[in-house]
C-alpha cells in the first residue's frame, strides 16, 4: 500500500466465491510534496472560455447501488453510484443527468462521488439528501464523508458541516438505505453510519446528534468495510406521535440484529438478534416488515416479521444465495420479488402469497438505445444493487446494476426481461485514451475492456476485445502505422490470462494475441507497439511481474531476464492509471520503462526489447512523490527521444536524449496525467496536455510551445470534480482533449476558437496497378518489387489547412508473410483508369512494414500538403519487398477500400 493512496472498490463480478461485487481503484488524496524550482515557466492564457465539453459517450458502465423513487411524485427518480456521484432521472428526455457537480457543491472534492445513500422527503418532492464520501479501507477510519441537502432535486447542494466515515465504493453499499427521510414530519432525518452509529437530525438535517450506542449499538462486522448501521425504514402504518412524527421505525445493525422503535425513535428494542448483517429492511403496503440477512461468508436469507406475534418465518427462496434485495408491489403487498447479489437464470423469484412459494425466474436482457451491452456475457451475472417497484406504473420493476439501470414490464413472464435504461448515465473507470493519427478515440476502462469510439456523441456497438468481464489498462499505436493498436485488459477477479490483443483497422475490430495462454503472469499493466515494426511488442504486466517481449505479434513472448533484479516497476492491477512503460515514436524498435527503485530509474532498449540499459540520467520517477500509482511516461510523436513524465507530487519532467538527462518544469508542483495531441497553429511539437496543479492551480493544461508556457483549459472539466486519471489529446484535430475520470468515464473538450473537424476521409478517384490486363472492376491491386499500383485522389474539397493526411491501403493477403511497402510520390496526375502508360514513380515518401494482412498506413502529411498547394489532384504509388505479387483492396472492393484521411 502506497503512502498518501486511498484505495476503493468498484464492481466486480465475484459468482465463484458468492461474496459482494468488489474491485479496488485508487483514487486521489493529497500528500506532502517538496518543491525543486527552476526559473522560467509561466500561465500563458485563462482558455476556459474557448473549450466546449461533451461527454464521450458510452452509457452506463459502474455500479448504480441503489435507486429511490418518490413516493406521491411521479417520476421523481434517484441513482446513487459507488463512484460516479449521482443522477435524477428526467421522462421527458427518458435519460439521467449527474447532479453531483463542481458548480452547485460547496467545497467540491473527489469524495463526494461515492453515494453510501440517498433519500427523498415525501412532504416536499423539492428535498433530496446524499450521504456521501470515498475512502481507504483501514483503521483508523477518517471521518472525511458528509450529507448534503438540496431544496431545488440537486440543482444545489448545501452542507451542514458535520463529518463521519462515508464510504460509498466499500464493502455492503448495496441494498438498503442508511438515509431516511420520516414519512409524517420531514424536520426528521435519520443517518446510520459505518462507525459511528446511528444519528438524527430534528432541523431537516442542519445539525445532527448521535443516538446513544447503549440504545443503538455502532454494529460489527469480522471482514471488510465495516457496515454499521445498514439501514433505517419508517413503518407509516404504525402511526404518530402527538408532535406528527412517525411512531415505527426499524434499524438494521451489522453483527447485533434488527432494533424497533414503537415511539419516534424514543426507545429501542432488538427484534431478532442475529451476528450477520442485516442487509435490506422493506416495509409492505399492509405494514408486513421484511428484513435481508447477509453473513460474511455463505448464504443469506430473507425472513419476515409478524408484527402481531413478534416472530419470524424464514421464507429464503430456494437456489441458495446471498445479498438479497426485496421488492414488494405497492399494488399487491403479496407480490414480493427477490434478487440475489447476482442476478442470473434460476437466480431470481417472484412470490404471490408473501412468500409462501416462489417460482424461479429466467432473466434476459435488451436494449434500445444503448447497443454494445447486449453484446457482452453480462446477462450471465447482473450484480444487483436493489430492485424497486415503481409506485405510479403497475407491473413496472427498476433495477439499478453494476453497469446501469434497467426497468421490467413483463413481470408476470417466466422470463424477466430487462430493457437497459441508462442514457445520460456515464460510470466508466477511466484507464486509458488514445486518438492516433487519422483515426477515432479508443478508450479502455474497468469492468468492460474498452471501446471504439466511431462517433463521439454515439453509443459504441460494442466493446473490444472480448465481451467478457474485463479491465483494460493500456493502449498504443505503432508510429508509422497508426492503424495498429495494442491494447492491454485482464479479469482482475481472477487474475486470468489476459484478454488482451491487437487491432489491423484503427480499433474497429481486433484480435487476441493467440500466445498468451503459455503465460500465467501476462496481466494488466503496460503494453507498447515499435514505431515501425508492428510484430514487434513489449508487455509490462502488473503486480510485480518482469516485461515480456514479443515479435510474431503476440504469437510467442520472450521474458526479459534483465529486469529480475529490478522492482517497482507495475506493482499493482488496481493502479491501472500508472504508465511505466512505452515506445519511441520515430526510432523503430526502442522502448523505455521506468522505475521507482533508487529514487526513480529509467531503462531503455534500442534493439526491439530484447537488451536493456539503464539510461544515464536520474529519473524524477520516485516513490515518494507517488510516480509508482500514477506516474506515465509518454513518448513524443515525431520526436526521437523525447519523453515526458508526470510523477504526481514530483511535478513534470522531460528527457529530450532518452533519459541521458532530464528536466524538470519548474511551473508544475504536481502532474497526475499527460498526452499529446496535434501540433496548433503550424507548432513543430504536440500540443501537450496535463492535468495537474499547475503554478498553484489544479486543472486541465495545455502547452503549444514545449512546455514553456501553460494555458488553463478547464479547472473541472464537464463541470466535473472527480478524479482525472488519464488525458491524451487528438492526434488529428488541433485542440481536442479527452479527459477519463475515476468514476465519470471519459469526455473530450474542443477549442472552439480552433478548426475541430473530424478527419475528411477520400475514396479514390481512379487506382490500378501496372500490369492490370483490364480495369475498372477488379476489388484488388497488386503490387511487389516489380508491380506498382497507382492511386489518385481529388483535393478540390479540401478548403482548409492540413494537418495530417495518412493514407490507409488494406492488405488482404500473407503468403509472403511480412514485407514492407512503399509509398511513392508521383508528378503526373494526368493518368486514367484505361491508360496503357502510366507515369514513372518518383521518390519514396514512407515505407512501413506489413507483418500480414490488415491495414497498412503511410504518413503522407507533407507530400500532400505540397499537391494540395500546387493543384487538386494527388497521386501515390505503392510498390511492395517481395518478388511475389500481394494484393491490397480497390476502390471496387465492398469493404476495406483505400482512403486518404485528411485532418
Amino acid at each position: 500500500m502506497c503512502k498518501g493512496i486511498a484505495m476503493v472498490h468498484h464492481r466486480q463480478d465475484t459468482s465463484s466465491k458468492r461474496l459482494l461485487p468488489l474491485i479496488l481503484l485508487p483514487i486521489l488524496l493529497l500528500v506532502p510534496w517538496l518543491s525543486l524550482q527552476q526559473p522560467g515557466h509561466v500561465q500563458a492564457a485563462d482558455l476556459t472560455t474557448n473549450y466546449s465539453w461533451k461527454q464521450l459517450r458510452v452509457g452506463g458502465g459502474g455500479f448504480v447501488t441503489g435507486l429511490v423513487i418518490h413516493p406521491t411524485s411521479q417520476n421523481v427518480i434517484y441513482g446513487r453510484t459507488d463512484v460516479g456521484g449521482a443522477y435524477r432521472w428526467d421522462a421527458s428526455s427518458q435519460s439521467w443527468s449527474q447532479i453531483i457537480l463542481a458548480n452547485n457543491i460547496p467545497n467540491p472534492t473527489s469524495g463526494d462521488y461515492g453515494v453510501d445513500s440517498i433519500a427523498v422527503s415525501k412532504q416536499n418532492d423539492q428535498v433530496v439528501y446524499v450521504a456521501v464520501g470515498s475512502t481507504y479501507d483501514s483503521s483508523p477510519y477518517p471521518d472525511n464523508g458528509r450529507i448534503l441537502k438540496s431544496t431545488d432535486r440537486g440543482n444545489h447542494w448545501s452542507d451542514s458541516g458535520q463529518r463521519w466515515y462515508i464510504n460509498g465504493n466499500g464493502d455492503y453499499r448495496q441494498g438498503g438505505e442508511r438515509l431516511a427521510v420520516d414519512p409524517n414530519n420531514d424536520n426528521v432525518v435519520y443517518f446510520g453510519s459505518r462507525t459511528e452509529g446511528l444519528w438524527v437530525s430534528t432541523n431537516a438535517g442542519g445539525s445532527w446528534s448521535q443516538i446513544s450506542t447503549s440504545s443503538i449499538p455502532a454494529g460489527s462486522n469480522s471482514s471488510g468495510t465495516p457496515a454499521g448501521v445498514k439501514f433505517v425504514v419508517f413503518d407509516p402504518s404504525g402511526g404518530t406521535t402527538s408532535d406528527g412524527k412517525t411512531e415505527r421505525i426499524y434499524v438494521g445493525v451489522a453483527g447485533q440484529g434488527i432494533y424497533r422503535s414503537d415511539n419516534a425513535g424514543g426507545s429501542w428494542y432488538n427484534i431478532y438478534s442475529t451476528t450477520q448483517i442485516p442487509y435490506q429492511g422493506i416495509v409492505a403496503p399492509d405494514g408486513t416488515f421484511y428484513a435481508t440477512f447477509m453473513p460474511v461468508s455463505g448464504l443469506g436469507s430473507v425472513q419476515k416479521y409478524n408484527l402481531g406475534t413478534g416472530s419470524w418465518s424464514d421464507i429464503t427462496p430456494p437456489n441458495g444465495d446471498t445479498a438479497y434485495t426485496v421488492a414488494i408491489d405497492p399494488f399487491n403487498s403479496q407480490r414480493l420479488f427477490v434478487s440475489p447479489g447476482g442476478m442470473r437464470n434460476d437466480h431470481f423469484w417472484r412470490s404471490t402469497n408473501g412468500g409462501s412459494s416462489w417460482d424461479i425466474l429466467q432473466v434476459s436482457i435488451s436494449s434500445t438505445s444503448i447497443p454494445w451491452i447486449t453484446q457482452t456475457d453480462e446477462a450471465n451475472w447482473l450484480s444487483s444493487g436493489t430492485i424497486v417497484f415503481d409506485p405510479f406504473v403497475q407491473n413496472k420493476l427498476w433495477f439499478p446494476q453494476g453497469t446501469g439501470v434497467w426497468n421490467a414490464t413483463n413481470l408476470s413472464d417466466t422470463t424477466i426481461n430487462w430493457n437497459f435504461n441508462s442514457n445520460g448515465i456515464e460510470e466508466m473507470v477511466a484507464n486509458d485514451v488514445i486518438a492516433p493519427p487519422g483515426g477515432k478515440a479508443i478508450t479502455v476502462n474497468q469492468d468492460r475492456n474498452g471501446f471504439y469510439h466511431a462517433n463521439p456523441d454515439g453509443y459504441p456497438d460494442k466493446t473490444i476485445l472480448t465481451s467478457k468481464f474485463s479491465d483494460g489498462t493500456s493502449l498504443d499505436y505503432s508510429a508509422n502505422n497508426p492503424s495498429f493498436v495494442v491494447a492491454a485488459s485482464s479479469d482482475t477477479r481472477y487474475i486470468n490470462p489476459s484478454q488482451s490483443g491487437y487491432s489491423n483497422d484503427g480499433g474497429q475490430t481486433w484480435n487476441q494475441f493467440s500466445g498468451m495462454a503459455n503465460y500465467s503472469d501476462l496481466y494488466g499493466g503496460n503494453i507498447a507497439v515499435s514505431a515501425t515494426d508492428t510484430r514487434n511488442i513489449v508487455w509490462l504486466p502488473t503486480n510485480n511481474a518482469k516485461p515480456y517481449v514479443t515479435t510474431d505479434t503476440g504469437a510467442s513472448w520472450n521474458k526479459l531476464t534483465f529486469f529480475n533484479n529490478v522492482n517497482n516497476l507495475h506493482t499493482m492491477i488496481w493502479w491501472a492509471q500508472k504508465k511505466a512503460l512505452d515506445s519511441d515514436k520515430v526510432i523503430g524498435g526502442q522502448f523505455y520503462i521506468y522505475s521507482t527503485e533508487n529514487g526513480g530509474e529509467f531503462y531503455r532498449s534500442s534493439n526491439n526489447g530484447q537488451d536493456w540499459v539503464k539510461a544515464p540520467g536520474q529519473a524524477p520517477s520516485s516513490s515518494n512523490n507517488d510516480a509508482h500509482v500514477f506516474g506515465q511516461i509518454r513518448a513524443v510523436p515525431g520526436h526521437a527521444g523525447h519523453i515526458w513524465m508526470s510523477t504526481a507530487q514530483g511535478g513534470l519532467s522531460y528527457t529530450t536524449n532518452a533519459g541521458d538527462s532530464w528536466n524538470k518544469v519548474s511551473a508544475v508542483q504536481d502532474a497526475r496525467a499527460i498526452g499529446y495531441g496535434a501540433a496548433i497553429n503550424g507548432a513543430s511539437y504536440p500540443a501537450i496536455f496535463v492535468y495537474g496543479k499547475i503554478n498553484n492551480n489544479w486543472g486541465v493544461y495545455r502547452s503549444v510551445d514545449q512546455g514553456a508556457s501553460w494555458d488553463l483549459v478547464s479547472s473541472y472539466p464537464m463541470n466535473l470534480a472527480d478524479t482525472v486519471t488519464t488525458i491524451n489529446g487528438d492526434m488529428s484535430i488541433p485542440g481536442r482533449v479527452y479527459v477519463g475520470f475515476a468514476g465519470n468515464g471519459f469526455v473530450y473538450g474542443d477549442d472552439t476558437t480552433l478548426s475541430s473537424s473530424t478527419p475528411t476521409s477520400l475514396a479514390p478517384i481512379a487506382d490500378r496497378d501496372n500490369w492490370a490486363q483490364s480495369t475498372g472492376s477488379e476489388n484488388t491491386l497488386n503490387v511487389s518489387i516489380y508491380q506498382y499500383s497507382y492511386l489518385k485522389f481529388d483535393l478540390s474539397s479540401i478548403s482548409s489547412s492540413i494537418n495530417s493526411a495518412h493514407l490507409r491501403v488494406y492488405r488482404n493477403n500473407d503468403d509472403q508473410g511480412s514485407i514492407t511497402l512503399t509509398a511513392y510520390q508521383v508528378s503526373d496526375n494526368s493518368w486514367v483508369e484505361t491508360s496503357n502508360t502510366l507515369p514513372a514513380p518518383g521518390s519514396a515518401i514512407s515505407s512501413i512494414t506489413s507483418p500480414g494482412i490488415g491495414v497498412v498506413d503511410f504518413d503522407l502529411t507533407s507530400y500532400i500538403q505540397s499537391a494540395k498547394a500546387s493543384g487538386t489532384s494527388v497521386t501515390i504509388a505503392l510498390n511492395a519487398s517481395c518478388q511475389n505479387w500481394q494484393s491490397v483492396y480497390s476502390r471496387e472492393n465492398s469493404t476495406n477500400q483505400p482512403a486518404l484521411v485528411i485532418s
